[in-house]
This record gives C-alpha cells, sequence and structure tokens, in this order.
C-alpha cells in the first residue's frame, strides 16, 4: 500500500518557508515532542495557571498553519531561547500537527486524530487531539503536550488505545451508553454531550482526509448544533451513524487515504469560535 497519501504535507501541515526551522525538532518523537513544548503555550495548561494567558497568546489560537505558527515563533526569538517572549498560544491540536508536520517532512506518514482521552480530567472524557505516526509496523499515538511536561503513568508515545478514543470511537460508546454523553467534551467550558461528540465526527473525517480543522469549527449538519440543542433529528443520527460506521474502518492499519471517508465532501467555510463568538472562516484546502 502507498505511503503518499499521509506521508505528504496538506496545506495546513506545509511548512513554507520555515522548512529549516522544522527539521530542528530532532528526528525521535521524544525530542519532536520536547521541541514544541519549548514554544507552544496551552491556554489551560499547568503554564497557563501559573504565568497566565495573554491577549497575544489568545490572538494566537486563530492560527492555523504550522508556517504561521513557526514564523510567530520565529518572531518572538522562541526558537532561540527568549524566555522574556510569551510562548505561541496554542491547544492540542495545534501541538499534534506541529509533530504531523515532522514527520511528514521526513516522509514518515502522520495524521491527525480527533477525539477524547481520560487522563486529562477526573470522570471526563476531554476533548483532545494526538499525533498518530505510522513506524513501519503499526500507528502510534503520540500526546505532544504530555510527552514534553509528563504527569501521566502511560507511554506517551503510544497512548494506550482505552485511554484516548477517537471520534467515530466515542459515539458509539454513548450510543450503547447515552447516560454518559454529558463526560464527553470540554468540562472547563462545561461544554458536553450529543451534540459535542457529533461535531468531534465531522472535524475527524477532515483530519483524517488531511483538511485539519480547529476543535471550535463547525460545518455541515453539525452547524446546528450548540449545547442548547433539543436533540439531533432521526435524519441527523442515521447520517452520523453512518459516518460514524465508516470511520470505525478507517482503525485498520493502512496507510493510503481510506477508501471508506475518500467522497466525504470537505468544507470551504465553517462556522468557528476561537472565542466563543461565531465567525465564518474560508479555509484553504487546496
Amino acid at each position: 500500500m502507498h505511503k503518499s497519501f499521509y506521508a505528504s504535507h496538506s496545506i495546513y501541515s506545509e511548512p513554507g518557508p520555515y522548512r529549516e526551522t522544522l527539521m530542528r525538532g530532532g528526528v525521535e518523537p521524544n525530542s519532536i515532542a520536547r521541541w514544541i513544548g519549548s514554544f507552544m503555550q496551552h491556554p489551560r495548561g499547568a503554564e497557563s495557571r501559573e504565568r497566565g494567558f495573554t491577549p497575544e497568546q489568545a490572538a494566537d489560537l486563530e492560527l492555523r498553519s504550522v508556517a504561521e505558527i513557526l514564523s510567530v515563533a520565529v518572531k518572538r526569538d522562541l526558537l532561540e531561547g527568549d524566555t522574556a517572549q510569551h510562548k505561541v498560544g496554542g491547544v492540542c491540536r495545534d501541538f499534534a500537527i506541529l509533530a504531523v508536520s515532522r514527520f511528514r517532512e521526513c516522509g514518515t506518514p502522520a495524521r491527525l486524530r480527533v477525539g477524547f482521552a481520560d487522563y486529562l480530567v477526573q470522570d471526563h472524557w476531554e476533548d483532545h487531539w494526538l499525533c498518530e505516526w505510522h513506524d513501519g509496523e503499526r500507528w502510534k499515538r503520540l500526546d505532544v503536550e504530555f510527552t514534553a511536561i509528563g504527569g501521566v503513568s502511560f507511554d506517551t508515545l503510544d497512548v494506550p488505545r482505552e485511554r484516548f478514543l477517537t471520534a467515530g470511537e466515542a459515539w458509539f460508546r454513548i450510543k450503547d451508553e447515552p447516560e454518559i454523553a454529558l463526560r464527553f467534551g470540554v468540562s472547563s467550558l462545561d461544554l458536553g454531550g450529543e451534540w459535542f461528540v457529533a461535531g468531534s465526527l465531522l472535524r475527524e473525517i477532515a483530519a483524517l482526509r488531511k483538511l485539519e480543522l480547529k476543535p471550535w469549527d463547525y460545518w455541515g449538519l453539525s452547524r446546528d448544533l450548540s449545547p442548547v440543542s433539543t436533540g439531533l433529528s432521526h435524519q441527523a443520527r442515521t447520517t452520523l451513524d453512518h459516518l460514524a460506521s465508516r470511520l470505525r474502518i478507517v482503525t485498520v492499519d493502512g496507510e493510503d487515504e481510506p477508501e471508506a471517508i475518500a467522497d466525504w465532501p470537505l468544507p470551504e467555510q465553517v462556522i468557528s469560535f476561537p472565542h466563543g463568538e461565531p465567525m465564518a472562516v474560508r479555509l484553504r484546502n487546496s
């Protein structure tokens, strides 16, 4: 099977003029993750609780491409060890896509996985994105943030499948156990439930087709979902069941574009909530 699909860049993983900068992250997954952590800061991470998260960093959350993120890191001299400057603000998706970009740059198949982790908040499946890369034998899931900071009891270079559920797996979990749906989402923002997992399904299929969206991007039928949704229509639920079933097929170890989702239409525009208020964003998908 070809490795060309996930081993080649997407429009958002392409480093552009910062290719040499990206290569400074090293070769091994551990060193790549630690390098990324040296200049990226999560708004809800321990570093932000200690040092704060500035308006400048909040604006960084709108950066979508690896090239844009690295341009800010270079501008602030963060890669030269300037600790006086604020790190680039970013969430799990941004940490992960930097690692995906680094793997792809050296020809290693890599992709974002959208899902939920049980190790961020006790008794909660927290929205979380990982970098999944192929070591020549199988896909491994790298948690870039926790590899950089530590604090968990398992190997963050190969996150156990039972500690991270993809959006498709989460959908079937809450279908079997509807009473736990509210445990899936972003606990600190009091966001969660079936509607949230539905949105994650669409973000996951886009990521697997190499259109790496932001965690707060909504499109298609997910645009009509919100915390105050009265529930999914029968038609919407049928469509989402079909989509989740397609995503279940993707769990096999193929390295090429999954045929099961290759015909699923991708958005040209999304409704995004980078700061809690809706805004239309035209995507760069070609």
